[in-house]
């Protein structure tokens, strides 16, 4: 099965018809959906789900607009950096190890990178198995389009790229095996309503992890906390906060990694 059999129309769930576009000049390649006829047209590789979209975002999200950020991100000025790693007591590769061990992605699995900024998580699944199924979402054209143009220069050819919306996911229910949410899930308007088309899209079994912003009761950690919230709109989450919201959601949540500012967690979705 290709990667087009997990898509569905966003809106209102029915299979995406290929093809039939009629309001889109010239698209790669497009879907139609029966029933609401919202088009969903390719431009430069990215599917985009989000055609007529021009949402609130934070200014943490907004920053992930900048060509220079998007650049820098995956070096070692960004998220590679050492002070990434002191920020959050974790090296990024011994994160991504931890990650993956909480994935526990099979050969022919179908896995989410959500929120997949330049793809580096993406790629990473996509290079360790050829036969896998991988898909990556942003609300970031500029991290999508690098993204894209990066896997083709390295000959990564199955990873698709999507434009979207974590609240509303393009997936047809039960579709996906494994998601990953690394940066993000601090950064969501609406928790509750992401995990719960986690949730939905998530088969029975299947598993999901992330990283995110950690609170704690040491004093400099609550004010650089206070401070993200009001000038970036990053919410910090205490350690059983989260898992309340995981298991609320019907995950079996675990916390893999929480130390200074960050915590890594896992959740296998409930039958």
């Amino acid at each position: 099965m290709g990667p087009q059999d997990a898509l569905c129309c966003p809106r209102c769930k029915p299979d995406l018809r290929v093809g039939d576009m009629t309001t889109k000049l010239n698209p790669e390649m497009g879907y139609t959906c029966p029933t609401c006829r919202m088009e969903y047209p390719t431009l430069c590789g990215v599917l985009d789900f989000l055609p007529d979209s021009n949402g609130a975002k934070g200014l943490a999200q907004k920053l992930m607009e900048y060509q220079r950020i998007v650049e820098i991100y995956e070096g070692r000025w960004w998220r590679r950096s050492k002070l990434f790693a002191w920020l959050m007591g974790i090296r990024f590769d011994r994160e991504m190890a931890l990650i993956k061990q909480a994935l526990y992605i099979g050969s022919e699995d179908r896995v989410l990178d959500l929120c997949c900024g330049p793809g580096l998580y993406a790629r990473s699944f996509a290079e360790d198995c050829p036969t896998r199924t991988v898909f990556g979402l942003d609300l970031s054209w500029p991290m999508l389009r690098y993204g894209y143009r990066k896997s083709m220069q390295l000959g990564i050819h199955n990873i698709t790229f999507l434009h979207g919306d974590a609240h509303q996911l393009p997936f047809k229910d039960g579709s996906i095996d494994a998601v990953s949410c690394c940066g993000a899930l601090h950064l969501f308007s609406n928790i509750r309503q992401v995990l719960a088309e986690l949730h939905r899209v998530i088969n029975p079994g299947g598993r999901f992890s992330g990283a995110l912003a950690m609170r704690t009761s040491k004093p400099l950690n609550r004010f650089k906390a206070w401070g993200d919230e009001k000038i970036w709109g990053i919410h910090y989450y205490r350690q059983e906060e989260f898992r309340d919201l995981l298991d609320a959601a019907g995950f079996e949540p675990t916390i893999h990694h929480a130390r200074k500012i960050w915590m890594i967690v896992g959740g296998t979705r409930r039958q």
